[in-house]
């Protein structure tokens, strides 16, 4: 028998279950603090006593919740170690029409030097507000080149289901559309689901899993 149907998904049993590690919850709702997690370039380093300097580019929709004084948590690559607080200081969106974003800058204090000119870096933005939101753990998220999934349960079967995720906080993901209250979708064995569909879809043209970035918390 076939663990794959398409149009349907993965088989769900308890075979299933134990085979492939799968745990089911319900979509929750719960209050969300808004977080924003990007990348930033510094663009000057930090000099006799003046801060260092960088630039994130943001959509219009994410500058409208930021506010000029916030801070800003910026970190290095992995293993490297090297963190910074910063402020956003400048919200520009003269750039909108060269650009389609608004840039934003950021200043930093940099005493060790830690952070070089040109390097790109991690940035975190919290703006302290929280709002209810329907969350999923961010383990049932599945990031492909063409977007975001998950795996709801439909039946006897596990669909993969388009998802618009929104912000993520305390290993939670914001569901902005895709799904609704009551649903349940598999938050562990995401990965073995996709392989099962990946396998049984290898003569067509599934999307393909991209890269998950280090959250930065």
């Amino acid at each position: 028998m076939s663990l794959f149907k398409e149009g349907k998904g993965v088989w769900f049993s308890d075979v299933t279950k134990t085979l492939f590690g799968l745990e089911i919850a319900e979509v929750a709702e719960k209050p969300l603090q808004r977080r924003l997690e990007t990348t930033a370039q510094v663009y000057r380093g930090a000099h006799e006593g003046s801060p260092a300097r960088a630039l994130i580019l943001l959509s219009d929709d994410e500058a409208k919740e930021l506010k000029i004084g916030q801070l800003v948590s910026l970190k290095t690559a992995k293993g490297e170690g090297a963190e910074a607080i910063g402020k956003l200081v400048q919200l520009d969106t003269q750039a909108h029409a060269a650009l389609g974003q608004v840039e934003g800058l950021v200043e930093f204090a940099d005493q060790q030097q830690q952070f070089p000119v040109g390097a790109v870096v991690a940035a975190a933005l919290t703006n302290g507000e929280t709002r209810p939101a329907f969350v999923v753990p961010e383990s049932a998220v599945l990031v492909a080149a063409d977007g975001s999934y998950v795996y709801t349960v439909n039946g006897t079967h596990l669909t993969r289901t388009r998802i618009k995720a929104g912000a993520t906080n305390a290993g939670f993901v914001e569901i902005e559309d895709g799904l609704y209250a009551g649903d349940w979708v598999a938050v562990k064995g995401v990965e073995n689901l996709w392989l099962v569909e990946l396998s049984a879809l290898k003569g067509g043209k599934p999307c393909c899993p991209a890269p998950k970035k280090n959250a930065q918390k």
